[in-house]
């Protein structure tokens, strides 16, 4: 019988689908799976290294797990993902203890380098696990899951590492994308969230031109799918029957996911992004009346001016979006951002997206007020206490964004009608409908 196997999954969402196909790869060649490292002979680690503070955990989490073998608790280390792909025969030397590296594009190779731990697996071109995910173990037991639609990016942003780590852009047959999603609905799930690099030009490799209007379609027509969402679309890329894609189909969530990175045009060119920021965000809003935009920005990007940083805080302060994440800068070698400037210091960088956050507080405060006293449908997730649960709307996405306190005992993993009375943080709060 083989070793038991403990598999953590660091990173995004991505890494969630990545490890959910890895752990069906192991059980399928009969391997046992645990969550206890106290009986694991084998524990994998899949890494993300895309900014500094990912790099940081993930090495934190491999130097975690080595202290745990040093002294017998567990046999093997194999670290797979992005920071193997990254760093490639200088893993050896960071984590000696560690007895084999797996890069993106070997990730099939799992289940025989846990038989027999060998070394480097990072000989074939950067890429990700995207053939047909049938031996996929879903990690949750909520009826919500995440379906990648394309692995790699074909833009070259000039803070970003994910081409290297990835690859180049490519899609999943449309075919196969919904014969996935029918047997996620056959085991009971009710939520999909689309995910890529770059979900916007899904199909553009394969059908010479942007296909997710008619993958939207597709998903649409299974009866016992309820919520449909997309996260990570790139701003030039947002078309018209994307927009009329929100307008016709009533099981996708009037919610998107779009790194906008930053509004000041001298800013984003130094970044190697297209398009038009203030266009793309107000073509969602008059096109999709009521649509939840969740974005990023980038702050101490260099030389970033002061003024652009204030046009990037009025830009903000218009109130378009529902949920904003905000990262100082973070450099890596070999980016081409690393040899423009001048750098903006640590402490700017740190004042500026406090700022920001601080913005954009008062900004969900506000619109949380304004929906005292909707009846909202909500997913639950979780009990936080005997009479308090915490689910998501549909303009909340798993994971990453706010959700809904409920006071009532619904049934975990049910949809239920909610009347929002208040808020408490960024999320609501609000009384089971019965």
């Amino acid at each position: 019988m083989p070793d038991k196997v403990c598999l953590i999954t660091l990173g995004c969402p991505k890494n969630i689908v990545e490890g959910e196909t890895m752990a069906g790869l192991l059980v399928k060649k009969g391997h046992q799976l645990t969550t206890d490292l106290s009986k694991a002979g084998s524990v994998i680690i899949h890494t993300c290294s895309f900014i500094k503070d990912a790099r940081d955990e993930s090495a934190e989490t491999i130097k975690k797990i080595s202290e745990l073998k040093q002294r017998g608790v567990i046999n093997n280390i194999i670290v797979t993902g992005c920071m193997v792909q990254q760093e490639k025969e200088a893993m050896f030397a960071m984590f000696p203890e560690a007895d084999s590296f797996i890069g993106t594009g070997e990730l099939d190779k799992i289940s025989s380098a846990v038989a027999r731990p060998r070394g480097l697996l990072a000989d074939r071109p950067a890429g990700g696990l995207i053939k047909p995910e049938r031996q996929r173990l879903l990690s949750s037991s909520l009826p919500s899951a995440y379906i990648r639609v394309s692995e790699g990016c074909n833009h070259r942003c000039s803070f970003c590492i994910i081409p290297k780590l990835r690859g180049r852009h490519t899609s999943r047959p449309l075919p196969e994308l919904l014969r996935e999603a029918k047997e996620l609905v056959l085991k009971g799930i009710k939520e999909i969230s689309l995910i890529g690099q770059d979900t916007s030009v899904y199909g553009s490799d394969l059908y010479g031109k942007p296909a997710l209007s008619s993958l939207i379609a597709g998903l649409d027509s299974i009866h016992a799918l309820k919520w449909l969402r997309i996260l990570y679309a790139y701003p030039s890329s947002v078309t018209k029957d994307l927009i009329e894609s929100y307008r016709g189909y009533e099981k996708l969530c009037r919610y998107i996911d779009i790194p906008l990175q930053h509004v000041n045009k001298s800013v984003l060119a130094a970044m190697r992004r297209s398009g038009d920021t203030r266009k793309t965000v107000e073509r969602l809003i008059n096109g999709v009346p009521g649509i939840a935009v969740r974005t990023t920005f980038i702050v101490g990007f260099p030389g970033e001016t002061e003024a652009q940083f204030m046009e990037l805080y009025n830009f903000a302060a218009h109130g378009y979006f529902d949920h904003m994440g905000v990262f100082e800068y973070s450099g890596q070698e070999g980016l081409a951002s690393e040899s423009l400037g001048p750098k903006v210091p640590e402490n700017i960088k740190a004042e500026r997206r406090k700022a920001l956050m601080l913005l954009q507080q008062d900004i969900v405060k506000k619109k949380n007020k304004a929906r005292k006293g909707a009846v909202l449908e909500v997913l639950v997730e979780r009990m936080i206490s005997k009479d308090t649960y915490f689910g998501r709307a549909a303009h909340q996405a798993p994971e990453i964004d706010s959700g809904v306190l409920i006071a009532g005992r619904p049934k975990i993993g049910s949809f239920v009608k909610v009347k929002i009375d208040g808020d408490k943080g960024y999320d609501l709060t609000g009384k089971l409908i019965k």
